[in-house]
């Protein structure tokens, strides 16, 4: 019956009372007994009608897709056996990324932070952001150059908008995941740590005027790398967390995304 209730809802985004005792032909205390063993699932709004909350969306894919996890995802040790995944998931900030206990307002404050100081970071180091990637192909651009180096602070901005749409998108059109879709916004940015890091490094490149030597200049390249790898597994494990994706089909969505940016950039720099 309660499988039924949450369909019913899950199917037309809400339910009125009436709908559910007219699909369920069962007695009005019957269905109030039943919606009150689901409220950890079910909110009744203004109009009175029933929805579904984020745990009761995911409970409802869960039913569609035969999976029963309602709640964040346990990481068997099956999925850590490799040391590599071991020490990513030792660098991991677990603790602000999580379905459950999710403190709104400490993780808005970080992702204000983060999104700052990328901006600026991004002017200084003269770097156009593509999803993990940055670079001055941009300079090629005859009498738009100057425009777009002043602009890299929105275009670091827009990045992150542009990249969290494409990963939802991705999540819908393959899994059929909607849950979460609210928490993995406010969260993205910590998948862009990393880069933060990177653009700082690079500046420091820039100040000293090393870049020009050959050396320096594979460093940088090497540290571009490695920062992604560590990138894309933060965002592996956000999907995982939030879209209750398995770490393979997370991991699928992250480099999908990653080799589609990386065949843009190849053809922007031709």
């Amino acid at each position: 019956m309660r499988r039924k209730i949450i369909k019913i809802i899950g199917d037309n985004d809400c339910s009125s009372f009436t709908i559910l005792k007219n699909e369920l032909k069962v007695s009005t205390g019957t269905i109030y007994h039943h919606l009150e063993s689901l409220s950890q699932l079910i909110e009744q709004k203004e109009d009175k009608k029933y929805y579904l909350n984020d745990l009761g969306i995911h409970a409802y894919n869960s039913l569609q897709d035969n999976i029963e996890t309602y709640v964040t995802r346990e990481f068997s040790k099956k999925e850590f056996n490799s040391p590599i995944l071991k020490a990513l998931i030792y660098i991991t900030p677990k603790r602000f990324i999580t379905a459950n206990n999710f403190n709104y307002l400490q993780i808005i404050i970080f992702s204000l932070i983060i999104l700052i100081f990328g901006a600026i970071l991004s002017r200084l180091s003269a770097l156009f952001p593509l999803f993990l990637y940055f670079g001055d192909f941009y300079q090629n651009i005859e009498g738009f150059s100057d425009i777009i180096l002043q602009l890299l602070p929105l275009f670091f901005v827009l990045n992150y908008m542009i990249y969290y749409i494409i990963i939802e998108g991705l999540c819908r059109l393959f899994y059929k995941k909607r849950e979460n879709s609210l928490k993995l916004f406010l969260s993205f940015s910590f998948i862009l740590f990393p880069m933060l890091i990177y653009l700082f490094l690079h500046y420091l490149f820039i100040l000293i005027g090393s870049l020009n030597l050959q050396i320096i200049s594979i460093i940088d390249y090497i540290i571009l790398i490695i920062l992604q790898v560590w990138s894309l597994w933060i965002q592996t494990y956000n999907l995982s967390v939030y879209k209750y994706l398995k770490i393979e089909n997370s991991f699928i969505i992250s480099l999908l995304v990653h080799y589609g940016a990386f065949s843009l950039l190849l053809i922007l720099s031709i």
